[in-house]
């Protein structure tokens, strides 16, 4: 089931704009993903800080737009040479009792704290960017390529700003900012789940929650484990499409585990 004192982490590229247009695919920043998952995973560990493995994964992503692409301060033009960047949530499970998760997140990946019954949240982190996303679907732009260099120029990484901004993993000092850490003592049979921002829209189904239940409880291995829930979020997805539920076509990533041996 599971080892205590182990850390996870989830990450999810920030779309990036090609002079083509796209902001898919190869626009992604995946590779600033992996960075946050490889610095991460093992600072968390030994790190007296939370905020330390966010500022080690930080800094190799400085390292890689600045040596491997030439994105500095000086080049980025927040459209065809943004940052590559990416956000992120991680935590660690104390090894001994009573067991305390320790987490981190930034950005729109989230982690939910759920009661084995799948019926009661006991913790969800707050999705800013989701928000901001909704204001901006009513802002007036010449163009699309003014809205992005308004959302990644003005609102990304802007911690001074009068208004609402949010962080992301871009290098840039400011990004640290948007951290957030906190805290809760798990309860045996509690469920921790991390995700990228294509799971937010499924959380809330409690088919969802209870699917993850019980592929925990499966004796199953891991690639059977993935095939079924493959299968489930995508009949759930034709399901929560017909109840006019949007956002369902992001990539989708999430960590799931529970506390304990068995379900009391």
């Amino acid at each position: 089931w599971w080892a205590y004192g182990q850390s996870f982490a989830v990450a999810d590229g920030v779309s990036r704009t090609h002079n083509d247009g796209c902001q898919k695919g190869p626009c992604s920043s995946h590779s600033e993903a992996a960075v946050f998952c490889h610095e991460v995973v093992p600072a968390l560990v030994t790190s007296r800080s939370l905020y330390e493995p966010f500022a080690r994964a930080n800094a190799c992503i400085e390292r890689l737009n600045r040596e491997l692409h030439g994105i500095t301060p000086e080049t980025v033009d927040y459209l065809y040479n943004d940052y590559l960047s990416c956000v992120g949530a991680a935590g660690v499970l104390s090894k001994e009792p009573p067991f305390r998760f320790s987490y981190g997140y930034i950005g729109d990946c989230g982690i939910l704290v759920y009661d084995h019954g799948q019926l009661y949240p006991r913790f969800l982190s707050e999705n800013s960017i989701a928000i901001l996303e909704q204001f901006r679907e009513g802002w007036k732009f010449r163009n699309k390529d003014e809205k992005e260099i308004f959302w990644r120029k003005r609102l990304r990484n802007r911690p001074n700003q009068p208004f609402m901004t949010y962080g992301a993993l871009t290098g840039e000092d400011s990004a640290l900012g948007y951290v957030r850490t906190g805290s809760i003592d798990l309860l045996f049979g509690d469920i921790v789940l991390l995700f990228s921002d294509g799971i937010y829209p499924f959380i809330f189904d409690a088919g969802f929650r209870a699917e993850i239940m019980s592929l925990l409880c499966s004796a199953s291995e891991d690639h059977v484990k993935h095939s079924k829930m493959e299968a489930y979020l995508n009949t759930a997805t034709h399901i929560l499409q017909s109840q006019g539920v949007k956002n369902l076509d992001d990539d989708r990533t999430f960590i799931a585990f529970t506390l304990g041996d068995r379900f009391g």
